[in-house]
């Protein structure tokens, strides 16, 4: 997969709201969008330009920010696929020592309002946060990020962001050797489950651990080897076993394995943020963060939109893996710096450490190495040439 498998972004300079009505008026714009993905500006935090007329953030109140929030919002649900989902990467504002609490209360308003389903709000924790100079507030070391679907089913694929158990990801359980994993089950026996079960469930707390099975025996009933490692947790099978109930938990599993592609990841994700480069849009969202949304909500050639696009993030994350991408803002030269950064990706020429944050989000797995483009780094080389430095993603 590269980037040339896709159309040529589309970039639009305006208002949001004004462009979004323009393309929820075309047939072919309706419908068409996976995924939108932004990060609007905060309320009265920052000025990103001139027209502070237009300018999203720059509002009297904070009420008339979550009311324009909630229209530009409301107009992307037009331009969405029936299984596609809208998230919203967004900090809130502290007034007269208070939080606004302004991001569920869009939550709210889009949800009474907009016709969206609130699907959960993510933690994003900023593990390299700034430091408050406050005498009287915490440092502000998150933000949300709000997860909405247009209808009650959308499109997810957990397996392409799954991680690490913990006691891997936390170094308790040392990596086994590759040929002690086992990853499916080899010929379990029903009939035995159902009497290790039924010895097990009848136990009493006073049931002497030498008539129940061992948990060899429960491993190798489910058909794996209890000497053998589960590939998520990286514990043996014997140790999934469960002997012994402690109260009535007769529905809990007396063997219960992990899935052997990953475990769930949780709603808090730990990400740095990244620092901006010399005259750049100065309210970067990380690279990583935005390819982990793009693989988890849509496929190889969707379309993807983002209403504040800036320097073009979500566009270059886009062009790395293999989406097709729509981007509004209403500055001229966050376009034009947008255009290149999101050429550069396309054309091998991004930064290779930011090339590698997505890699780490990405799933692409070839036969071999696509050529090299001009000598320039893309994703599929430096995945391909690198896959030993990325066992799993971590959040």
């Amino acid at each position: 997969m590269t980037a040339a498998t896709t159309s040529s972004p589309n970039l639009l300079q305006g208002d949001s709201s004004k462009v979004l009505q323009k393309l929820a008026d075309d047939p072919k714009e309706r419908g068409k969008y996976r995924l939108v993905i932004t990060s609007p500006p905060y309320y009265g935090h920052r000025r990103y330009g001139g027209n502070s007329a237009e300018e999203v953030g720059r509002e009297r109140t904070d009420q008339q920010f979550i009311d324009r929030l909630a229209e530009i919002f409301v107009a992307c649900r037009e331009l969405l696929t029936d299984d596609g989902s809208l998230w919203i990467v967004m900090g809130d504002t502290r007034r007269n020592m208070q939080k606004l609490m302004v991001p569920h209360r869009l939550a709210l308003k889009l949800v009474e309002n907009g016709g969206y389903i609130f699907r959960e709000d993510v933690i994003w924790y900023k593990k390299n946060n700034v430091s408050s100079s406050s005498k009287e507030n915490f440092a502000q070391s998150y933000e949300f990020i709000l997860f909405l679907s247009k209808n009650e089913k959308s499109y997810t694929n957990l397996d392409l962001i799954r991680i690490r158990g913990n006691e891997a990801r936390e170094g308790r359980n040392k990596t086994p050797p590759p040929q002690l994993l086992q990853h499916q089950p080899i010929n379990p026996d029903k009939e035995k489950i159902a009497r290790l079960e039924k010895i097990i469930h009848n136990a009493s707390p006073d049931t002497p651990f030498s008539d129940l099975p061992l948990t060899s025996e429960i491993s190798w009933a489910y058909g794996y080897d209890p000497e053998k490692y589960c590939p998520t947790c990286y514990r043996k099978f014997k140790r999934h076993a469960t002997r012994k109930r402690i109260g009535d938990h007769k529905h809990y599993p007396i063997f219960a394995v992990c899935n052997p592609t990953g475990k769930n990841p949780g709603n808090v994700w730990e990400i740095s943020t990244k620092a901006h480069y010399g005259n750049e849009h100065f309210a970067i969202f990380p690279e990583d963060l935005v390819a982990r949304i793009i693989n988890f909500g849509s496929e190889e050639g969707d379309w993807v939109l983002d209403p504040f696009m800036g320097r073009g993030t979500t566009g270059i994350v886009c062009a790395l893996t293999g989406r097709n991408f729509t981007g509004i803002d209403l500055y001229p030269e966050n376009l034009k710096k947008a255009k290149q950064n999101i050429a550069d990706a396309i054309e091998g020429r991004y930064d290779e450490k930011l090339v590698e944050v997505v890699a780490r989000e990405a799933d692409l797995v070839k036969k071999s190495p696509p050529p090299p483009v001009n000598n320039n780094v893309t994703l599929e080389s430096y995945l391909l040439n690198n896959k030993s430095q990325f066992p799993a993603t971590d959040v």
